[in-house]
């Protein structure tokens, strides 16, 4: 079986999923390609992760119950050190995934000899399982091949955030095993995500399927969330940040790319004034958009709606801070967050 259909390692990280793990499982052991192993990789759960996990017996699921929690990253550096076969996938325990996914995904791997790593496009759903949205390929990216290299994808990366969807992607185990080894959780936190792929993309070009093969849970507890309620710059920035001090990345960096991230960095900053104004730290919250009408930031307004977002954000805060209206500006901020969180 493994000439025609090449065994797929598919490992789940867990951490008190008992709410989710079951529609996930059931996803993945619905995958209409035949060959692989799942491999559970429990990160000290304290709810009935272990007990429903455990009775969907399947011969093709390994259970892993470690006692001492490590962390996300943590988690993913262990499901790394179980990676076996051809290929490997890092489910995460809430999300669902399409039947069609994996093979889909080996038929692109199998197609493309150099490319390292194969993403897809995901819709994302709600704690109830409503589709809300969608995370598709910025439009812009073009490919005549279906493959892309770090040079595109990082400046991709600079005027779009952080697209690229985790559990989305299938690596080819030895590039995890060999070349990557380990998630910098320490050095970039909740980020450590990006900086793998970009690592994958110095040394191979990726593929990614124009097609939403995965639904993506967006939940009130998760990272994501939370990001909301943030007042530090956001990892994102470590990893940027750590690329852009690379010469040979700023050789092929244009004027273009370095407004854009600026443009990103810019709406970071009002995200973060709101969250510390509503804290009651308005001084300290105007002192971070200083910039907010600068002549690149109208710029920004007049080409796109996120730009319109930080100058129209930014301008509340500075009206609110020059007439004194500390009370009236926490409730109406806290009330846009309240109706922008639903």
């Amino acid at each position: 079986m493994d000439k025609d259909f090449p065994l797929v390692c598919i490992c789940i990280p867990t951490y008190n999923a008992a709410g989710t793990v079951r529609e996930t499982l059931e996803s993945i052991l619905a995958q209409t390609y035949p060959n692989f192993v799942v491999h559970i990789s429990d990160n000290a759960s304290t709810d009935r992760t272990i007990e429903i996990v455990s009775a969907m017996a399947d011969s093709r699921v390994h259970i892993h119950q470690h006692e001492v929690n490590v962390g996300g990253e943590g988690n993913f550096n262990r499901c790394i050190q179980l990676a076996e076969g051809k290929y490997t996938v890092i489910f995460h325990a809430d999300d669902i995934y399409e039947q069609d996914m994996v093979a889909k995904q080996v038929a692109f791997l199998e197609a493309n000899a150099e490319a390292g790593a194969v993403f897809t496009e995901a819709s994302t759903i709600d704690e109830m399982g409503k589709r809300i949205g969608q995370i598709c390929l910025p439009d812009e990216i073009e490919s005549k091949c279906g493959l892309y290299d770090f040079n595109t994808m990082f400046k991709a990366v600079l005027r779009h955030s952080n697209f690229f969807i985790c559990p989305s992607v299938m690596v080819r185990t030895p590039v995890y095993k060999q070349e990557i080894k380990s998630w910098l959780g320490e050095r970039f936190k909740t980020s450590a995500d990006l900086d793998v792929w970009l690592r994958i993309l110095l040394n191979h070009p990726v593929g990614y399927l124009k097609e939403q093969l995965m639904r993506y849970r967006i939940s009130s507890d998760q990272w994501s969330a939370k990001v909301r309620l943030a007042t530090e710059r956001a990892d994102f920035f470590l990893v940027t940040d750590h690329y852009l001090a690379q010469e040979f990345v700023k050789s092929f960096l244009t004027a273009t790319d370095m407004s854009n991230y600026r443009n990103l960095d810019r709406r970071d900053r009002v995200m973060r004034a709101v969250n510390i104004y509503i804290t009651g730290y308005s001084r300290q919250a105007n002192e971070l958009i200083v910039d907010v009408f600068s002549l690149e930031a109208l710029k920004f307004a007049l080409k796109s709606k996120q730009g319109v977002f930080v100058l129209l954000v930014g301008s509340y805060l500075k009206l609110l801070e020059l007439l004194r209206l500390n009370k009236i500006g926490k409730l109406s901020l806290s009330y846009m967050k309240n109706v922008t969180r639903k």
